[in-house]
């Protein structure tokens, strides 16, 4: 790269208050400090400037109404002024060294963007190391088929904003799963990346998160399952189809069948999906009689059986 490269951190911020507040003071402890700060207040009810700790540069901008993440961040993409952004919700909490390795990683590789794994803390105390499992990236070198199969959550990833620009940022449409969609949309230009396989980001799972709105966030997920559809290569619709299934079989759990029938009505449109994590017997019912039978057989077959019963014929 020719001359100091910048990079920023972008966050989204709706009432979070303290938690604000642990989230920049892990940007003031890191070993090496980012260029800018931007919090986009999606018109909650309790402003951030509250939650800043004394002393600390953070540009604030402020929605009238609420309308979600996606447009946040397009909104904070405008305002930034750096060649590198990285988006981040107001809850989640970086690693000392998140910055000083992302930067080390885009100035020795000039890549497009960097992603670094994820931990998860549940509000119970429970962790999950390494939730996106990145290690399976760096040895497939496919990150469209691993957005499209895996997850790639937001505070993963640090990008070129050129790039981000060139695909409009976020699309303002869809209210959940907006990262996904992303992701996808992103990785399908063929960008240049970097993979930092250790955790320098720690999430926290809260029951009040957007996120564990289940029903609705699969939901969604559909939607942009079929909204790529139009606009992916070929050879990714089988993916697709699969991902559609997928959010079928567990909107069908949750009870939503409706949403389910949606789903697996594309899933069919796009495939037929090809059903890779369910049992061989699950995938014959599917296609012989229909996805939302082979759900009732499931259903049925892992209430009456006990599960070591069950594991005799996995």
């Amino acid at each position: 790269m020719t001359g100091a490269l910048t990079i920023g951190v972008l966050i989204t911020y709706y009432g979070e208050r303290e938690l604000l507040h642990e989230c920049l003071e892990s940007l003031q402890q890191q070993t090496q400090p980012v260029d800018e700060i931007l919090v986009y207040d999606d018109a909650s009810d309790a402003p951030p400037d509250s939650y800043i700790p004394d002393g600390m540069s953070v540009k604030v901008l402020r929605g009238a109404t609420n309308r979600g993440p996606a447009h946040g961040r397009n909104q904070l993409l405008a305002a930034s002024t750096t060649d590198y952004v990285h988006f981040h919700d107001a809850d989640d909490v970086f690693a000392p060294e998140w910055h000083a390795r992302v930067r080390s990683e885009i100035e020795q590789q000039d890549v497009d963007a960097v992603f670094t794994e994820v931990d998860a803390v549940r509000e119970t105390g429970a962790d999950s190391p390494r939730v996106l499992g990145l290690q399976s990236l760096i040895g497939t070198r496919d990150l469209l088929r691993f957005c499209i199969n895996g997850v790639m959550l937001v505070p993963a990833g640090t990008y070129r904003r050129d790039r981000v620009l060139g695909i409009d940022g976020y699309r303002t449409t869809l209210w959940q799963s907006e990262d996904f969609d992303f992701h996808v949309r992103l990785a399908a230009t063929g960008i240049t990346y970097a993979v930092i396989p250790e955790s320098l980001v720690t999430i926290r799972v809260r029951a009040a998160s957007r996120s564990q709105q289940h029903v609705e966030a699969l939901a969604n997920y559909v939607r942009a399952v079929g909204l790529l559809a139009k606009e992916l290569p070929i050879e990714y619709i089988g993916d697709l189809a699969d991902s559609a299934a997928r959010a079928g079989s567990r909107l069908h759990a949750l009870g939503a069948k409706t949403e389910a029938s949606e789903a697996f009505k594309l899933a069919q449109r796009l495939g037929p999906p090809r059903f890779t994590t369910q049992r061989r017997a699950y995938r014959v019912i599917a296609s012989t009689i229909g996805f939302q039978n082979a759900e009732n057989i499931a259903g049925l077959y892992r209430r009456l059986l006990p599960s070591r019963v069950r594991q005799l014929f996995a």
